[in-house]
């Protein structure tokens, strides 16, 4: 278990797998990535997170079109989905193979930082007061923590992990994505569920008195499953009766209150305390006015008051932390982190992550989703080499900490980050939308439930024609599709500008999400992998490089100087790739380099379909891709040429019934899910068979023994039970 300070590793490599993790000493291949997040850049997330976790080869700086090759292979066979709050849902996202799902949270936010890596044999859960943005992972001052599951005594106690994934399934409950994007989400969920459940060697949870101990702080509104719950009643819960010798609060905002007593410092009363407690209280510090010799708090007056009331103004501390520290760093950094820090006689307690001290933070009236991680321990003890005061990483000492009085107060200009936007947000009555890359298929539903602003329209960008318009729809519509011309198919549309009018006949402007139904079904190959002949994708296969390491490698080719020596060219002087015995020789190479490429696939249901459906250099394109090839006279198929392509896909067959036994013993609970995969292979690659033998006419009474013979093998490696 470790708790993590931005000022050691960046927070960024933590998205990297641990090489040395696990019982087995590797984490396997990357399965899914579920990550949540208020602020977002998608771009960021796509060019610098989403690789590290990928584990790719290929820098986006160096040659973008194999980084983008690499990256949609990878991502294919990975479930990813970012939960993002609705105002700060970010257009730029650049391809459909992650979703992003904006959140609506009823009065709220959705402001929690909670990342969860999964990898064959670990779940790495990120808890983090940090946004997805460079700005948040980079230039901020922020606290996060690492926990690091696995089967083996040494995991952290699994109820936690349980928590965490009852959270983000929780989060779907206010989804504004397309049905289908959000059931994956949820079957993310119930993946990591049942991996856990499998885990028998890891703690399940902490014993009552086990110090150090982690547990997982949620807060959000009443839903419909469940109460609201309110983080600061469970921090309390945690902590009382025992009595506070220190408090210390780490937020960059708290309540606007003017006038009122400030909600949570009136709930902290709750709180026994010693007679000579005292208050530390962290914050930013606003650069210096000229002339004054106060330093600047940019928080409301009233707060300061009441903190020095809360503990008298002898025992109640400001430490401000400028933006720039000497000597702690090369860039000015704003104090972004939140962490409330309680101390007692004999016990200790810091609880870091996403809650401002403000009454949505912390779940007072109103609140946000929001997520973070309590650490308690034995006071005063270390856990390598620190105290849980250290692990707030300030960058300046407790003894430059002042009086209230001895600050400036400056009421904040504009609300908290974590207050709800009083821009409008798109309407309800835009319920979602889906593409499809393969059939050019644009998609939206409307939920005629939900009050249709007086005017609106739906295009692809702020200056193009509208696509969807109240004008041109029918009033019991409930949902509209628009086709896209065939050679603009292959765009990544990942959302539609909507414009609409309020009561007020105010326009508004705002982004629809836009997801896929089913990858396998609506998404094309990468454009270089579009058009391959049956002799690349043998090439490819038999090369042992991934698609965009074989494209680097051609691009690199064709840049190359021909060779001009004598005894090669002579070598060639004889073509012998036509010849038939040479043909099936070379496919039946290409044949088990396909097989190993399928059996290294991590076996869950979303990659082993990529590998079998939509692959490239998968068995689907390449038997449709020998069933359609012209030959090398543009006249009919010769009989012993189809019967040729007929052998070798029924080779196909033969080699995915043993690979597909091999994976479905090997994948435990799974394996009979992965077993119909290979099953709807064979029902296809049957399929493409009978079209070359429709074409050849009559077929050899030995290819037809052979054929039938093969499916019969196939049918009892897989165990598939046919009516007669």
């Amino acid at each position: 278990m470790g708790m993590r300070r931005d000022d050691g590793q960046p927070l960024s490599d933590y998205w990297k797998p641990p090489a040395d993790a696990g019982p087995d000493g590797g984490v396997g291949e990357p399965v899914a990535c579920l990550t949540t997040t208020f602020e977002f850049d998608a771009g960021f997330l796509e060019a610098e997170l989403l690789p590290r976790f990928l584990g790719l080869r290929f820098d986006h700086t160096e040659n973008e079109r194999t980084f983008i090759i690499e990256r949609e292979e990878a991502l294919a066979t990975v479930r990813t989905s970012v939960l993002v709050d609705i105002s700060k849902f970010d257009p730029r996202q650049t391809t459909l193979q992650w979703d992003q799902m904006p959140i609506h949270v009823p009065s709220g936010v959705q402001h929690a930082k909670v990342t969860l890596l999964v990898w064959d044999r670990l779940v790495r859960l990120i808890v983090a007061s940090a946004n997805l943005t460079r700005q948040g992972y980079r230039r901020n001052r922020e606290v996060f923590a690492v926990l690091d599951f696995f089967d083996g005594a040494g995991s952290v106690p699994l109820k936690t992990l349980r928590d965490a994934v009852e959270f983000i399934g929780l989060l779907c409950t206010w989804s504004r994505a397309l049905p289908a994007a959000t059931e994956r989400v949820r079957e993310t969920v119930e993946r990591i569920r049942s991996l856990a459940r499998r885990w028998s060697k890891a703690p399940q949870d902490f014993a009552p008195r086990d110090r150090p101990r982690v547990s997982l702080v949620v807060g959000h509104p009443q839903s419909e499953a469940g109460p609201a719950r309110s983080v600061l009643d469970q921090l309390l819960h945690l902590w009382l009766p025992r009595r506070v010798v220190y408090l210390t609060v780490m937020t960059p905002f708290v309540g606007q209150g003017a006038d009122e007593e400030d909600s949570i410092l009136s709930r902290l009363r709750s709180l026994p305390m010693v007679r000579h407690a005292k208050g530390w209280l962290v914050v930013p510090e606003a650069p210096a006015v000229e002339g004054s010799n106060r330093r600047i708090v940019p928080l409301p007056a009233s707060f300061g008051k009441q903190w020095g009331r809360r503990f008298g103004q002898e025992r109640a501390y400001v430490l401000p932390v400028p933006p720039y520290v000497e000597g702690k760093g090369d860039r000015p950094r704003d104090l972004h982190a939140k962490a409330m820090l309680i101390q007692g006689d004999n016990h200790d307690l810091l609880m870091i992550g996403s809650s401002n001290f403000t009454p949505h933070g912390m779940g007072l009236g109103p609140s946000n989703c929001e997520a973070n991680l309590a650490f308690e321990d034995w006071a005063g003890a270390k856990q390598d080499g620190l105290h849980l005061e250290d692990r707030l990483g300030l960058p300046v000492d407790w003894e430059d900490a002042v009086g209230v009085d001895d600050v400036a107060w400056q009421q904040p200009e504009e609300e908290s980050e974590d207050s709800p936007s009083i821009k409008p947000q798109l309407p309800t009555f835009f319920a979602w939308a889906s593409y499809s890359q393969v059939t050019g298929d644009i998609k939206v539903g409307l939920d005629r439930s939900q009050n249709e602003p007086l005017g609106w329209t739906l295009s692809l960008a702020a200056q193009s024609p509208a696509l969807f318009s109240r004008a041109a729809s029918s009033a019991q519509a409930t949902a509209m599709c628009f086709i896209l011309d065939e050679k603009a198919r292959g765009a990544h549309l990942t959302s539609l500008r909507v414009s609409w009018l309020d009561d007020d006949v105010v326009r508004h402007e705002g982004f629809l999400a836009v997801s896929v139904e089913d990858k396998t079904a609506d998404l094309l190959p990468p454009e270089e992998f579009r058009n391959l002949t049956v002799e690349s994708i043998i090439e490819c296969l038999l090369s042992g490089r991934g698609p965009a390491e074989w494209v680097e490698r051609q691009s690199t080719r064709r840049k190359g100087t021909p060779s001009t020596d004598a005894a090669i060219e002579s070598l060639q002087a004889v073509d012998t790739s036509g010849y038939l015995l040479y043909r099936v020789q070379r496919f039946g190479r290409a044949l088990a380099a396909m097989a190993e490429r399928i059996g290294r696939t991590t076996p869950t249901p979303d990659a082993i379909r990529y590998r079998l459906l939509r692959d490239p250099l998968g068995p689907i394109r390449l038997a449709e891709t020998l069933c359609d090839a012209r030959d090398r006279q543009e006249g009919n198929i010769a009989p012993v040429e189809l019967s040729y392509r007929a052998y070798v896909i029924a080779e196909m067959v033969l080699c995915l019934g043993y690979v597909g036994q091999q994976i479905r013993r090997s994948a435990g609970p799974d394996g009979q899910r992965l077993a119909l995969l290979f099953q709807e292979v064979d029902e296809k690659l049957r399929a493409v068979i009978a079209r070359l033998c429709e074409q050849s006419g009559a077929v050899p009474e030995d290819l037809q023994s052979y054929l039938q013979a093969v499916f019969a093998e196939n049918a009892r490696l897989l165990g598939i039970c046919r009516e007669k």
